[in-house]
């Protein structure tokens, strides 16, 4: 284990995770057929995604089979199915020595599968009236922020409940979130979203955390909880995955560059710009692929 070197998540993610990484694997590594580095290089991205996306306590149940199968069926892993099924072998074996009493669960087919499509126009609509339509002033201040940061400028919640309201800078040019968690960047906020932004940091103090109170703790993603914790009507389900793919798709559609695009995005990998592409039936060709691929490895 000591040889795996994380190159899948941010430090500061990493740091968070770790321990419980290497406890979990080497409990369930004498239990395995497989060699534990390769247990780490497929539980660690995994107990990222759980723990800082989707706000779970670092605990046994992190590895619910439930949680497993949402985690292979997205959509933006950008993996090949031999890949995803290696992977699937090995958190569903862990999840077997760690949580015995679960009973197996059904899995679709790999392909086709969607977690993380974009939000449609008329839903987004929806969302920013859920946004403004919160009981009270607390609950559409941090609605109106996770969706202007979600959907407006791509950030994951990790990224989210790392900034400070000093680190949003509004100008005659728009509105510009100096990230702090995760990679570091610089991300134009999209037009459409601006002004709920800045509604929503309008009585923040500077040195104050855009998102949580001041005795918050920001180990765990609470980004989650706190949606799951407002007032809902008929509009779909707020997801920041789906928020920051229907950002991507935003910028691909008005032809972004695709290096900016990466560098604002923070990604590594040309391909996840590619893969954003099946959501867009119009730029879905190999012309723009080529293309969108040759301008993001700019970034490199």
């Amino acid at each position: 284990m000591r040889k795996y070197r994380n190159q899948s998540v941010p430090a500061d993610r990493w740091a968070n995770i770790e321990p419980f990484v290497l406890d979990a694997v080497a409990v369930v590594a004498p239990a395995c057929a497989y060699l534990a580095e390769r247990l780490m290089v497929a539980v660690t991205p995994y107990v990222d995604w759980v723990v800082h996306v989707n706000g779970m306590q670092k605990v046994a149940n992190v590895f619910h089979p439930v949680l497993i199968r949402r985690y292979i069926s997205r959509d933006d892993l950008n993996l090949k199915d031999k890949t995803l099924r290696v992977y699937r072998s090995f958190l569903l074996r862990i999840s077997e020595v760690v949580l015995p009493d679960e009973g197996p669960i059904e899995f679709a087919p790999l392909n086709g599968q969607s977690v993380s499509s974009p939000y449609t126009d008329r839903e987004l609509n929806l969302l920013e009236s859920w946004a403004r339509g919160q009981s009270t002033a607390l609950r559409r201040r941090g609605a109106g922020a996770v969706l202007a940061l979600g959907a407006g400028a791509g950030l994951d919640p990790w990224e989210m409940q790392h900034l400070h309201r000093s680190d949003v800078r509004v100008d005659r040019h728009g509105a510009l979130v100096d990230v702090r968690g995760g990679t570091l960047r610089l991300v134009p906020v999209l037009q459409r979203w601006e002004q709920l932004l800045i509604d929503s940091l309008a009585d923040v103090p500077d040195d104050a955390w855009v998102l949580g109170g001041a005795n918050k703790k920001a180990t765990y993603n609470f980004v989650t909880p706190f949606i799951n914790h407002t007032d809902f009507g008929n509009e779909p389900k707020p997801v920041p995955t789906r928020m920051r793919a229907s950002w991507l798709t935003t910028h691909l559609a008005a032809g972004t560059h695709g290096a900016d695009l990466m560098a604002a995005a923070g990604l590594s990998k040309p391909e996840h710009l590619v893969t954003s592409l099946r959501h867009l039936p119009t730029m879905n060709a190999s012309a723009h692929r080529r293309r969108i691929l040759a301008e993001a490895r700019e970034a490199r």
